[in-house]
Order: C-alpha cells, then sequence, then structure tokens
C-alpha cells in the first residue's frame, strides 16, 4: 500500500525540465475567473485541449479517492445531524438543515410543557378542591420545560465539531480544492507557454507556477489527511448526545413521579 508521501509525490508535478514528467488530460472543472489573463488563459486552454494542441495534466486516483470520499461523508454527517435533531426538536418546523448554526429550541414560552403549564394555571378555579394536585401539576410542567431546554441546549452544545466541519471545514477545503483547480490551470497554461517559446523569464514563470501548485496540493492533502481524525470526534460527540438524551430521560422520569403520587 502506497505511504501517504509517495501519494503526495504523484499529485505533485515537476517542471518541465524533468524527465519522466507526466501530463494526462485534465478533468476541467468550471471556475469563475475575473475578466483579462485570466479568463483569457482558460479559454486559450480549452481550445488548446479541444484541438490536442495543448498538453494538461489532471488529479492522481489518489486525490480523486480522497475528495470522493470527503464529499460522500460531508452528506452523511449532513443526514446525521439532521436525523440527530429531529430526535432532539420533535417538533418538524423547528429543525433546521444541517447547514445552519443548528439553532432547534422553541422560542420562548413555546414549548409545549410551558403552555401546558399555562393551560393549568388557567383553570385553578374549577380545580379547587385539588388545588394541591394541580400545583404539583404545573409546578412539573415547568420543570420539565426547563430540563427541555436545557436538554437542547446540550444537545446542540454536543454537536460543536459535526456542526463546524459541515459550516466550516468542509467550506474551507471546497474552497482549496477551488483554488488547486485553478493552480493547476495556471500551472499547465505556463509549462504551455515555456515548452513553445523558452525563455529565462518564462522558465521562471513556469517554475513558480509549478512551485505554487505543489504548496496548494500539500495544503489540500493536509486537510484530507485530517479528516480521520475529525471522524473520530464527530463519533464522539454522537456518544455524547446519547448521554445527555439518557440524562434527560432520567432527569424527565424523575419529575414525572412527582405527579404520579400525588393523590387527586
Amino acid at each position: 500500500m502506497p505511504s501517504k508521501k509517495s501519494d503526495r509525490k504523484q499529485e505533485k508535478s515537476q517542471s518541465p525540465s524533468d524527465e519522466g514528467a507526466q501530463t494526462p488530460i485534465e478533468m476541467v472543472q468550471p471556475i469563475s475567473e475575473n475578466e483579462g489573463r485570466g479568463a483569457f488563459r482558460k479559454l486559450f486552454m480549452k481550445l488548446g485541449e479541444k484541438v490536442g494542441t495543448i498538453k494538461t495534466s489532471e488529479p492522481s486516483a489518489d486525490y480523486i479517492s480522497r475528495v470522493q470520499e470527503a464529499d460522500t461523508y460531508k452528506q452523511v454527517l449532513c443526514q446525521l445531524a439532521e436525523s440527530v435533531m429531529h430526535v432532539l426538536q420533535q417538533n418538524p418546523k423547528l429543525v433546521p438543515e444541517a447547514e445552519s448554526k443548528m439553532e432547534f429550541e422553541c422560542p420562548p414560552s413555546q414549548d409545549p410543557l410551558e403552555q401546558l403549564s399555562l393551560t393549568l394555571a388557567s383553570m385553578r378555579d374549577n380545580f379547587s378542591a385539588h388545588k394541591t394536585a394541580l400545583e404539583v401539576c404545573i409546578d412539573t410542567c415547568e420543570k420539565l420545560a426547563g430540563l427541555r431546554r436545557a436538554y437542547h441546549k446540550k444537545g446542540r452544545r454536543a454537536l460543536h465539531f459535526i456542526r463546524t466541519f459541515i459550516n466550516v471545514d468542509y467550506v474551507v477545503l471546497n474552497d482549496e480544492r477551488q483554488t488547486l483547480i485553478k493552480r493547476r490551470q495556471q500551472m499547465d497554461f505556463a509549462k504551455h507557454e515555456y515548452l513553445n517559446n523558452p525563455s529565462a523569464q518564462k522558465k521562471e514563470s513556469c517554475d513558480r507556477a509549478v512551485a505554487k501548485f505543489n504548496e496548494q496540493s500539500e495544503v489540500v492533502f493536509d486537510a484530507l489527511e485530517k479528516l480521520q481524525v475529525k471522524k473520530e470526534k464527530h463519533r464522539l460527540e454522537l456518544i455524547k448526545v446519547l448521554e445527555e438524551m439518557r440524562k434527560y430521560h432520567k432527569g424527565a422520569a424523575l419529575e414525572c413521579s412527582r405527579v404520579s403520587k400525588v393523590k387527586w
């Protein structure tokens, strides 16, 4: 099995003067560029590829495999996060998409138990003979609502790394991947210009483009290698959510036991 270092070497490019440098056709991904030289370069490279006058590099199989793994994992993690939020907050109208701040707590005074507490309080005159039992029910509803709000807060807090990966880490990774695609296009263009009309200035530009590509390749590979560490953090967060669920239901059961012991 190839090592990480050998994987990186496959993705890194060599300058045109190096022997054995391979430049297979790249699967070009559309990248929005500013008007001017960038747009001209992109058009020039595209036309050159079509007629076969320009050779372009392409990502290594290892690189493609890793970014596909990251894309798939992000989709699965979004599904997991939304499923967890639906368990924590059983009102589907209050559950946001995973690509958000993941805030799913009921608005103030809108928790069903808070509303039940107010309704019971308005019925005190109707149950004057059972005032003590009614007060216990009212107090229990208020405490259950408080427990649930704390449960939602702790549950959301337990999803910190999952939320960060979906809304920050993955976005940053995609930005770095887009930058790598641009660096590859710039490198291929610089190689083409140098190989077709060599000069000291173009050789310097080419070497600089290759160095930038290799540097950006390292950035992306480093981010992809951290994925396994982040997966472990996400696994531990899921366990933390289940632990918060256990604590909440245990506390809720204790509060409800007070009502079951009251005589009406």
